[in-house]
């Protein structure tokens, strides 16, 4: 019997790790306005007003919130796209044109010769990220073990935070050089170097398995799965075995599930009430993560920490540690937990309960002191930022990729990620663009968007949202109300079951 210790081979981490610097890409491309605003050359060279200039809220603060809608506003044509794109050309083959798009992106905004070619690049790296945030976790999960997803899909949302984490720190950096244009431009050409990266390494990664599969290339998927799952303690691939079998018998009884509608998994999701189900769940998770307020706090800790007394260099400095403790404790922290726990949905609720109670918290404290010369006041408001990462990073920004990752059958995963993906985008658009508008008009008021929302969330998830935790991509679909053609075993198919000659030769192509 094979153990446990059988299902994540060297070789699939070493994968895992390195598809990862999409979720890097993502990271760095959508929070680096974050230490761009924080930089004096960037005002200089735009001749825009900075803080507490004339001007600053008629002409700054409107080009900021484009900037970010326009990132976003990319991003979720990109997630639309990906419903069609995603399965057509698979898995690798959408991460590389990704990296095209960022490569595009980051050279027009750090070459930027206007305004206008500056959001232009915004919009390009949006498409960019888009494809990234979507694509990644549902690579990292169509390859993961069950009993180690939690884990191996959790890079998404640390490489991710490392990203953030890496901008704040080029953007504290780079506040101190002389040349005030080489400070704004470096940390926004640095966008490109993690996709030139990964687009050159890309070729050693291998498709997807359950991609594969789906498209009648069994002898591929069955080589790559045997690799994934390959150990010393399993000399007769019995998990790779498992596995395989499981994969080929689920596609095989969801082409039938899609029979009703002619095969057409656009009609399924419309009128099949279990994809129906996931769809709203997808929708619900990535929206209703932005709407607890990671990248308002992230994108616009500048202006908070200088609301909150912080002057020169260290709103960017705390900016940077504040997403540091993200980066080493936190996203690591909750992507550990998630096999733990054992539990997507508590993991989750922990989460907007505390957000709730914090952000609470930090509105008190501006809505008391911002503005005014009580140190102990502004202190605290920013360490209840940094207390709102406990709860942020630990427990929702590692759940919400990996549950959504999980969540969706093989034949409407790349629809439902895409439309999972498009919601966080959609509300990423309201909250980013309207956040400074918000900031200037009512202060710390803006804040009772995040706090009544998750106050709301925590029931919906209780009620409406299913377990996916230590199952099979394939036994989730029980959860749902769907039937699940091969129970797992987790390593416990007879040693002379069918072996992978066999096997990847079986009656049903995928």
């Amino acid at each position: 019997m094979a153990g446990p210790g059988a299902q994540t081979s060297p070789y699939n981490r070493r994968v895992i790790a390195f598809a990862a610097l999409g979720s890097l890409t993502y990271g760095y491309g959508a929070s680096v306005i974050g230490s761009t605003i924080g930089q004096p050359g960037w005002y200089d060279f735009f001749a825009l007003p900075q803080t507490g200039q004339p001007g600053y809220e008629q002409i700054t603060t409107p080009v900021i919130a484009t900037a970010n809608g326009l990132l976003s506003a990319g991003a979720a044509v990109a997630c639309l796209a990906l419903t069609v794109t995603g399965d057509l050309y698979g898995r690798v083959r959408n991460l590389q044109a990704g990296c095209l798009l960022g490569i595009l992106g980051g050279a027009l905004q750090g070459g930027a010769a206007s305004l206008a070619m500056f959001q232009a690049g915004r919009f390009i790296m949006g498409l960019c990220i888009g494809i990234m945030v979507t694509v990644t976790p549902m690579y990292l999960s169509e390859i993961s073990s069950p009993l180690s997803r939690g884990w191996l899909v959790g890079h998404h949302a640390i490489f991710l935070v490392f990203g953030y984490m890496l901008s704040a720190w080029i953007g504290y950096g780079v506040y101190f050089a002389p040349n005030r244009s080489f400070g704004w431009r470096f940390p926004l050409a640095f966008q490109v170097v993690p996709p030139l990266v990964l687009l050159l390494g890309s070729p050693s990664l291998p498709f997807s398995p359950r991609w594969l599969m789906s498209k009648s290339r069994n002898d591929e998927a069955w080589a790559i799965i045997r690799r994934l799952r390959e150990s010393p303690d399993d000399p007769d691939d019995v998990v790779a075995k498992e596995e395989f079998s499981q994969i080929q018998e689920q596609l095989k009884l969801d082409h039938q599930k899609l029979a009703p509608w002619g095969g057409n998994p656009w009609k399924a999701i419309f009128l099949k009430k279990s994809y129906r189900k996931r769809m709203i769940i997808g929708f619900l998770t990535q929206w209703g993560a932005e709407f607890g307020g990671p990248l308002i706090i992230n994108n616009y800790a500048v202006i908070l920490y200088q609301g909150l007394g912080q002057t020169g260099s260290m709103p960017l400095l705390l900016s940077a540690v504040w997403l540091t403790t993200a980066g080493v404790i936190y996203n690591p922290g909750g992507a550990w937990l998630h096999d733990k726990v054992n539990s997507r949905r508590w993991m989750f609720m922990t989460g907007f309960i505390g957000i709730t109670i914090v952000t609470s918290c930090l509105a008190a404290m501006i809505a008391c002191f911002a503005g005014t010369d009580n140190k102990a006041g502004n202190a605290m408001g920013v360490v209840f930022m940094f207390l709102y990462l406990t709860f942020q990073g630990t427990f929702c920004d590692t759940t919400m990729y990996t549950y959504i990752s999980e969540i969706f059958p093989t034949e409407i995963r790349s629809i439902g990620m895409g439309w999972s993906l498009f919601g966080q985008f959609a509300a990423t658009i309201i909250l980013l663009q309207t956040a400074p508008l918000g900031f200037a008009a009512v202060g710390w008021k803006y804040f009772l968007l995040i706090i009544c929302w998750s106050a709301v969330f925590v029931p919906i998830i209780y009620f409406y949202f299913p377990e996916t935790a230590q199952l099979s991509l394939e036994e989730i679909e029980k959860q749902f109300g769907d039937e699940v053609a091969v129970p797992v075993r987790h390593g416990q198919v007879d040693q002379d079951s069918t072996g992978p000659e066999e096997i990847h030769k079986g009656a049903y192509e995928g």
